[in-house]
Order: structure tokens, then sequence, then C-alpha cells
């Protein structure tokens, strides 16, 4: 197996009669997935689509997102997954940015859409994924296109402080690697049944709930969105096995009151990416369902980097383990020397799964890869066991829920206002190991906070709107004009 599409033609051969996906309570075996993807293939060639072009996917979690995402890389196009959080400005970017030539969503998204593709610069279709349905009759049979396993398959973006977000292509072969590793690692069968509420347009979801589970022949249950009750349900109902998400859903679990404490003794794993994982919360977690929340550690540049396995795990779980299979990863201080046990630096890795590059920037490549390894901005050491642990970012970012956010873009926002002189966007730290937004304003005018969170609806993802405003005469600022954010934030 060579490339994604030759990947599910092997997985749904092999398992045809077993169950793929279970989706609003209906299973769908392996071999209908097939088919589904097959006919969605032949329809997107049809319209015209065609090896390396883009195609934009504006879906919640759910058999429509799993069918979509392999059809577009059947068809020998890009997939472009997009967050279904995003509003008009997010969204213009991201397709003008890809070259986006259809976008495959819902009809629950039309207004959106239509009113994007308006003002969208280049042509741009709209496939809606109620019609997925009804393609059976338009296939052209099993389309075959050849295709490179190291040209991308999919196109995600890192947000990081150098402004706006950066492009990441990820191939076949990067994709497949990550996978065979994963399985490997999780020791995923057949047999295991996979919590899909991590969103499929993020790396974590994507990869290590859907793709994982659907690599190793298991059963994924998709949810579309977060929600307490439902997920402890569905857990319990299904007898999961696999549950891996962002701390903020553990940790929601952990403080939740339920009238009856849901039974999760069927979980063998319970994972979370994208943020750490706060201790006494695990352990709450551990007090109400029996089970310790295992930290895995990875990015959109090299997909899945590190994960706790360790069978000591009380004693280690603020660690995100050791690597994966196939991935090195080594810490170096601030003079570029291998730093020694526990001494902190940054995270360097070296994998066959990373990218080599950003699309469209050499000074960001220049400092980011470098020897063969991507440096990863974050500061971590490892104990006298290998074990890895994280204690920070050398550059500013906002962990909201495990996505991160560049407060510059809010700024910008914010500063487009008319009555808005400056504005500082940071992060504050929650209980749930994750930050929320706080913005401090310095006016030219009258202005409300209602009115200017009422201004950013609409414009940004409501993950990125600011949950604080504060008002002030003016920024702190040091010698050279730079503002001090260390001060905007609470002791």
């Amino acid at each position: 197996m060579k490339t994604i599409p030759e990947m599910l033609s092997f997985v749904t051969r092999r398992y045809s009669e077993r169950t793929a996906i279970v989706d609003g309570g209906k299973a769908f075996h392996y071999s209908t997935l097939g088919k589904r993807v097959s006919a969605l293939a032949s329809a997107l060639y049809q319209r015209g689509i065609r090896q390396g072009d883009r195609v934009a996917l504006l879906l919640p979690n759910g058999l429509d997102f799993v069918t979509a995402f392999f059809a577009i890389s059947k068809a020998g196009a890009i997939a472009v997954p997009l967050n279904d959080h995003y509003q008009q400005t997010e969204l213009l970017y991201f397709l003008d940015e890809c070259g986006v030539s259809l976008i495959l969503t819902s009809k629950d998204f039309a207004p959106l859409c239509q009113q994007v593709l308006s003002i969208l610069k280049s042509p741009c279709r709209i496939f809606w994924a109620e019609d997925i349905e009804n393609l059976q009759a338009e296939s052209l049979g099993d389309l075959k296109v050849e295709m490179d396993p190291q040209v991308p398959v999919m196109y995600q973006f890192s947000s990081g402080s150098t402004g706006r977000p950066k492009r990441i292509g990820r191939t076949h072969a990067h994709l497949l690697f990550e996978l065979n590793s994963l399985v490997q690692a999780l020791d995923i069968t057949p047999e295991d049944r996979f919590l899909g509420v991590a969103p499929f347009s993020h790396v974590n979801g994507l990869m290590r709930s859907m793709m994982a589970s659907l690599r190793a022949g298991a059963t994924l249950y998709p949810l579309p969105r977060f929600d307490r009750q439902a997920l402890a349900e569905t857990i319990e109902k299904n007898r999961i096995s696999i549950f891996i998400g962002v701390p903020f859903m553990p940790s929601m679990l952990a403080k939740s009151h339920f009238r009856r404490p849901p039974d999760f003794s069927s979980l063998r794993l319970c994972i979370t990416a994208s943020a750490p994982m706060p201790q006494k919360l695990n352990q709450q977690f551990h007090e109400q369902f029996g089970i310790y929340v295992r930290q895995l550690y990875g990015s959109t540049e090299t997909g899945t980097i590190s994960v706790n396995l360790s069978p000591d795990i009380e004693r280690s779980l603020d660690s995100v383990g050791t690597p994966i299979s196939g991935v090195e990863v080594k810490v170096f201080t601030d003079e570029g020397q291998p730093a020694k046990a526990d001494e902190i630096g940054e995270v360097a890795v070296k994998s066959e799964a990373a990218i080599r590059g950003y699309h469209g920037s050499d000074e960001w490549n220049r400092e980011a890869f470098r020897d063969g390894n991507f440096f990863t901005g974050d500061l971590g050491k490892k104990d006298g066991n290998g074990l890895l642990y994280l204690v920070g970012r050398k550059k500013f970012l906002i962990n909201r829920g495990g996505y991160k956010i560049d407060p510059h873009e809010i700024e910008e926002l914010l500063e487009s206002h008319p009555r808005v002189e400056e504005a500082a966007v940071v992060g504050i730290p929650t209980s749930f190991g994750d930050e929320k937004v706080k913005a401090v304003i310095v006016l030219n005018g009258t202005c409300t906070e209602e009115q200017l969170v009422e201004y950013c609806r609409g414009k940004i993802a409501d993950f990125k709107i600011p949950s604080l405003v504060e008002f002030r005469d003016s920024l702190p600022k040091g010698p050279t004009g730079k503002i001090r954010r260390t001060m905007l934030v609470p002791e």
C-alpha cells in the first residue's frame, strides 16, 4: 500500500463484512463505505475534478466526512479539511490560499458558502453532501487514477506567531507512515471501537481517530459535536475501547455530576493531544471512571510524535511519553547543543511522516527545518528514562480547547473597528488545561464589550471570539514599543 486509495481498497476488501462506521445509530459495513467512496469519486470526476485539484471539505464528523475525504483522494485531488466553525473571513483566506475549485459541504452551510463564493476571486463550485446517497447511478465504475505517493493528499494549516496560518501539504507517504506506526504503537485491532469526537478537520481527530480506526479495520463511532451526555452514553452503550480527544473533553467529564455514573469499563485507552491535561483533573477522571488519561504529542507538520504508554502511568501523568516507531525526538539548548537529562530546551523531531518545509516561505523554513529536524517551537525536557515532558512554547499562541489561535489575527480584526485604537489578545488559563481568549482594548471613542463581540461574530470562528474584554487607557510596552503581554495576564 503506497497511497491512501490503496489503503482503503485493502481494508474494504479484507474487512468487507465488518462494521466500519456507526453514524446516527446506523451501521455501515466496510464494503458499503467502499461503494460510497467509489460513487462519489466518480461523481467528482464527472464534475471536472482532476488530479491535483483542491477540494475543500466543510462538514461535521460523520459518514459523509469520511466518504468525502477518501473520495477526494481516490479522484487524485487534494483534500482541504476546514473547521466547520469557520466564518467568512477565514473561509475566504483558506479557499484562496489553496486555490480551491470545489467545496464539498452540507446544505446547513449553504448561506455561508454562497456568501463566500459571491466574493471569492477565483471560480469555485459547491457539491452538496446530501446528494451522496443518490450517486450510484452516476458511477463510472471503480475510478482508478495513477498517483505518486510523494504528492500531497491533503492541505492543512498550522497557525503560528508569524502572522497568517502556514499551509502544510502532507503526502500519501506521510499519512501511511504515521498510520502504520500509530496502529502498531496503540496495538489497534479490528475488535476496537473508536469514539470519533475530536473534529475530523483537525489533525488529531482526522489521523488519530478517523484514519487510525479505518486503517486497522476497527469500528468508528463519530459524534458531530462534543456533548457530555451524548459522549458518555456512546461510550457505555457501544462499549467504546479507544477515546482520543483533547483535554477539555475528559476534563469536562471529570467535573460533571451524572445522575447515574456512566460505565467506562470498556475503555482500554483514553488519550488526549493538542494541549496539556491537568494532573488534578486526570486524577478526578480516574476516580470517576477507573482509567487514567494518557497524553499524546504531535503536530500538523509531523503527525504523531510520541505517546505515554508507560505501565507506571501514575508517576508520569504529565509526560507525553516516548516516540512512536520511526520517529526521533531530541531536545536542544539555546546554544544548539543536545540537552542533558532534565535540561529544558527546544524539541526537535525527525520523522518520515513530517513535512520538509512550508509552502512559499523561505524565512519560516530556515527557522523551523534544519539538519533534517523540524524544530517544533515547544520547550521540553527528557527524564532519565527517556520520557518527554513539555513545559511551554517559545512563541506566543493561545490554546483554546486544542485549537491553536494566533492572537495577531484577532488583534487585526479588533483594530479594524472604528472605535478601537489598539488591541492586544492573550490567553488566560482555565481549569480545563486550555485557555480562554482575552482582549485588552484601548478605545478612541465609546464602545461596549457586547458591541466588540458582535463585531467579531461571523468574521472569525466562535472559539476565537474573546470571552473576556478589558478596557485600558494604554497597553504596557517595553522600550522598543513591544507589548508586554505577560502584564496583561493576571497572576
